[in-house]
């Protein structure tokens, strides 16, 4: 009959409406009701609404902060290591003993000779070896000689200046440092003699490796250590680092 078709259609169930999650709009605010027709007053809705969201998260690291086992106390705890391990190293440097010092004899420098005709050229004797170096010259896009450079080594022999009574352990070291320090006087003759200074008088082998009185290595030409030096800048970067973590 058409009266019980009737029925059995309109008891059917009919499906559900499809579920439409809100979507942040321009501002990225997501909106769950029209917004106000007033702007100024949709404005002031959009900020308590904010205010409320970050509320809620406040709450909610709050919580968690409380658990046993939460993100900000293993951070904390890896923070505290850090610092830890920091200050360790801090200690076992400023622990290291001075080495023994080693002195080297006053042999005289000799037969200094600096020329000034291009390419600068600066030679001095130590004992029975020479050692010469010779500026390396470089040029501008222009042409033009630019700022003095630096010099390259034509003759001599750091290793010859050694004693042999240095022990095994230190005499690389030792030989390395005498290198660089007779490279530094070679650069300092060249510069007071470019700005007409007189050279110094009576330079001798033990000026360029004279013990430095703080870690027992040695300082070059111009009382400059090596070693405290990398130590400082260790120091200098491990305190930083200290710093940068204590802030987080």
């Amino acid at each position: 009959m058409a009266w019980k078709r009737f029925f059995s259609r309109s008891s059917e169930p009919k499906p559900p409406a499809p579920v439409v999650s809100p979507r942040p709009d321009a501002s990225g605010i997501v909106r769950r009701r029209p917004p106000a027709a007033d702007p100024a007053m949709q404005s002031r809705l959009d900020t308590l609404r904010q205010r409320r969201d970050m509320a809620a998260y406040d709450l909610e690291r709050s919580v968690a902060a409380r658990q046993p086992e939460n993100p900000w106390r293993e951070r904390m705890d890896l923070l505290d290591r850090s610092l830890a391990t920091i200050e360790d190293d801090l200690r076992a440097l400023d622990a290291i003993p001075p080495l023994p010092p080693i002195s080297l004899a006053e042999t005289p420098i000799t037969d200094i000779d600096v020329r000034l005709a291009q390419p600068v050229s600066i030679a001095f004797t130590i004992g029975a070896e020479r050692f010469a170096w010779e500026e390396e010259i470089d040029w501008d896009q222009r042409g033009g000689p630019v700022v003095r450079g630096q010099v390259r080594q034509r003759s001599g022999n750091a290793a010859t200046l050694v004693p042999p009574g240095v022990p095994e352990v230190r005499r690389e070291a030792l030989e390395r440092h005498l290198a660089e320090s007779a490279a530094v006087l070679a650069l300092d003759l060249r510069d007071r003699a470019l700005e007409g200074e007189p050279l110094p008088e009576r330079p001798t082998l033990a000026d360029l490796a004279r013990p430095c009185p703080v870690c027992g290595d040695w300082r070059d030409w111009r009382g400059h250590c090596d070693t405290c030096a990398t130590r400082a800048f260790r120091r200098q970067t491990l305190r930083t680092e200290a710093a940068r973590i204590a802030q987080e």
